[in-house]
């Protein structure tokens, strides 16, 4: 029997953690400490929001756009 695995996150979720990942592979690469602050995150998910609707964006057929 084959089961089915239920989908955990969300693809923001995952843009999210990619960019977070970015982040400390940054600092770690420029010798500095790998740090993660409020506003850092605050502006990680800020952008990664940017880039998920405009990713929605532009895989959304002209005219469907409201139908989602």
């Amino acid at each position: 029997m084959k089961t089915e695995k239920k989908k955990l996150s969300s693809n923001i979720d995952s843009v999210i953690i990619d960019m977070i990942l970015d982040h400390y592979n940054i600092q770690s690469l420029s010798g500095k400490e790998e740090v993660l602050t409020g506003d850092d995150f605050n502006n990680i998910c800020n952008e990664a929001e940017e880039r998920f609707y405009a990713g929605l964006m532009i895989k959304t057929p002209a005219g469907v756009e409201g139908v989602a």
